[in-house]
């Protein structure tokens, strides 16, 4: 197994603690922190290895077979069902985006207003049903905080691609605290159909994990990983057929596995075992990287007994045993005391890395390191209950506060991220990057006295640009330092910075990246930010001026837009341009002052056809999971 040491104490506390440099002198180039790109599922893995290796409970997320509905009559018996008042703890709807207590009338509207969208007849229903489990021990309104969040999150966010109704409900099953959510497929605000699967951007990983990462930041214990991980081989039972034995015989664990062919036994063995050697690796890593932990030593020890239970054909936890968090010495589990503690340690142990951070040479490793602490301090903002310390370093300051803030490289950054890492745009946007940080370094390297006073680097002041932007906590540091110069060096700082700015805006990006780059600045800037004063925006309506014949360039400006249909795909970035183009003409002939049109009515058509293609994809490519499957 390859691995960062660094990757340990991210599974554990979720950011780094020691020897920062190593991760960025490890390879790489540009402003990229090298491992980033696989960085958020590498890091999610290893927590979820750690969960494993100490007992704790899972996230187990599961959608009933055959619980979409077809008609009004199947919807109103399962609603009267879930919400009975002989099992339910608490029940509500979600509308909007706002959870409402259910009333007598309320499930009878639902009903009606659900069924009123329905189109067709898609083959697993109008609706879907899907049960959150929660570890044996979990107090009831506990569960029921922690289900409302999840819900939100997962069906009433938008993060999604649309939000869907729902009616929920939390059992009050002593043995088996669990939610169950009745979801419209039917999006509220775009139509979209609900789609869970792994090629839909929400599928049960993303479930799990929110799942988990909601109940840790309530206290409640849990990881989100999948079966082989934790040596479970055979598959789970139906939800259906776990619930009719729990109600025969108290003891839905008893329930038989279904059955497996041979070969593809052999199959999942072969997983289990790699991941032995994985939790072996992880074993070897933290007993290096935790010299003088006790802790650290602990979960080294906790590993490789892992691997050899996995090895030896054992698993970690059996099946009934992944809802059920481990004791503590007592035999009681304070789950709220130990996340109390936790917490404390990861606070101060933050602290101490942003201060080591800081302690460091002055250079571009540096400026890598605090990027890399501002992208773990926006993944502990609900672990931490959103304290200021993380807040800080995980909100993205406000452009007028960024000494530094600039969208071209910003945007380059952004494009970057969402490509794989083979992709012929990223030796593109690294050698744009790599263009504009010489320049930079040269513009800077001219004013030594006052990167001495700055305590800084012309190094290192170019990577800051090339960021792009920044979080509340460096542009805070940066801008201290700014208002400590005295007049004549503020002066120059700010000439210096100009023209670094003006350097950026030199560098020629490849035709092929202008759109996106143009699409994301749209999309990234506040509503109330003008046209004109978007880069990569002007950057094409220069180009166009050129490359367009005077016959096309004036059927634009009477409003046809026809002659840029063939250069600029997304209709939102094609509208911007042609306005600018008519903005650009008035001007030549004197009609007054330039207008300051804001971006807010291009964005709106940017997300209203991102949400479209979305749709599409939907359609295309969402094939469904088998019912009732558990990763």
């Amino acid at each position: 197994m390859t691995a960062r040491p660094l990757a340990l104490q991210e599974a554990v506390l979720g950011y780094p603690l020691e020897d920062l440099a190593r991760r960025s002198r490890s390879g790489g180039s540009g402003t990229r922190v090298p491992g980033a790109g696989q960085g958020g599922l590498q890091s999610r893995s290893f927590r979820a290895f750690a969960g494993n290796a100490q007992r704790a409970p899972q996230s187990v997320v599961k959608r009933i077979r055959a619980g979409g509905c077809h008609s009004k009559e199947e919807l109103t018996r399962q609603l009267n069902y879930i919400t009975r008042e002989d099992a339910a703890h608490a029940t509500w709807t979600n509308f909007a985006g706002v959870d409402r207590e259910l009333r007598s009338t309320t499930l009878a509207r639902a009903v009606e207003d659900w069924s009123s969208a329905w189109r067709g007849a898609p083959r697993r229903g109008h609706t879907d049903h899907i049960i959150l489990s929660f570890p044996k021990g979990t107090g009831i309104d506990a569960a029921e905080t922690v289900a409302r969040e999840w819900g939100q999150a997962i069906f009433a966010s938008g993060d999604y691609g649309d939000q869907w109704r729902y009616v929920a409900a939390v059992h009050r099953d002593p043995d088996h605290i669990h939610a169950h959510f009745v979801v419209d497929k039917v999006g509220c605000d775009w139509g979209n159909f609900l789609s869970i699967s792994m090629k839909s951007e929400l599928n049960y990983d993303v479930m799990r994990e929110r799942h988990a990462e909601i109940a840790r930041a309530h206290g409640l214990e849990m990881v989100a990983s999948n079966r082989l991980s934790r040596g479970i081989i055979e598959n789970p039972p139906r939800e259906t057929e776990y619930r009719a034995a729990h109600d025969r015989t108290g003891r839905g664990d008893l329930v038989p596995a279904p059955s497996m062919s041979e070969a593809e036994r052999a199959r999942r063995r072969a997983v289990v075992t790699d991941f032995a050697r994985q939790y072996a690796g992880l074993g070897q890593l933290a007993s290096l990287s935790g010299a003088g932990n006790a802790f650290m030593q602990t979960l080294s020890q906790a590993f490789f007994a892992s691997a050899q239970t996995l090895e030896e054909g054992g698993s970690l936890m059996s099946e009934a045993d992944t809802l059920t968090p481990p004791p503590l010495e007592n035999g009681s589990f304070d789950a709220i005391a130990a996340m109390a503690v936790a917490r404390d340690q990861m606070l101060s142990e933050a602290r101490q890395t942003w201060d080591s951070i800081q302690s460091m040479d002055a250079g571009p490793e540096r400026v890598r390191m605090e990027a890399e602490f501002s992208r773990t301090s926006a993944e502990l903002i609900a672990a931490t209950q959103a304290d200021p310390f993380f807040q800080d370093h995980a909100t993205i300051a406000h452009a007028g506060d960024d000494l530094f803030a600039h969208l071209t490289p910003t945007s380059l950054q952004h494009v970057r991220e969402g490509l794989e890492l083979d992709d012929p745009s990223v030796r593109q946007i690294d050698s744009a990057l790599d263009d504009m940080r010489d320049a930079l370094t040269v513009v800077f390297s001219s004013e030594t006295d006052l990167m001495a006073q700055m305590s800084t680097t012309a190094e290192e002041l170019a990577e800051y640009l090339l960021q792009g932007e920044h979080s509340v906590a460096q542009a805070e540091a940066w801008r201290g330092r700014a208002e400590a110069l005295d007049e004549d060096a503020a002066a120059r700082l700010t000439d210096m910075l100009e023209e670094g700015h003006r350097v950026i805006e030199g560098v020629t990006v490849p035709r092929d990246l202008a759109e996106e780059l143009a699409l994301d600045q749209l999309l990234t800037v506040d509503k109330h930010h003008p046209l004109a004063d978007v880069p990569a925006i002007e950057a094409l309506v220069n180009r166009m001026t050129g490359e367009l014949s005077n016959e096309a360039l004036g059927q634009v400006l009477e409003g046809d837009s026809t002659p840029l249909q063939g250069e600029i795909r997304d209709p939102a970035v094609r509208a911007a341009i042609a306005a600018e183009l008519k903005t650009e003409a008035d001007l030549v002939v004197g009609q007054g002052a330039r207008r300051r049109e804001a971006v807010e009515a291009y964005q709106a058509m940017a997300r209203t056809h991102q949400a479209e293609l979305a749709a599409e994809h939907s359609t295309e490519h969402g094939a469904d999971l088998e019912d009732g499957h558990e990763l």
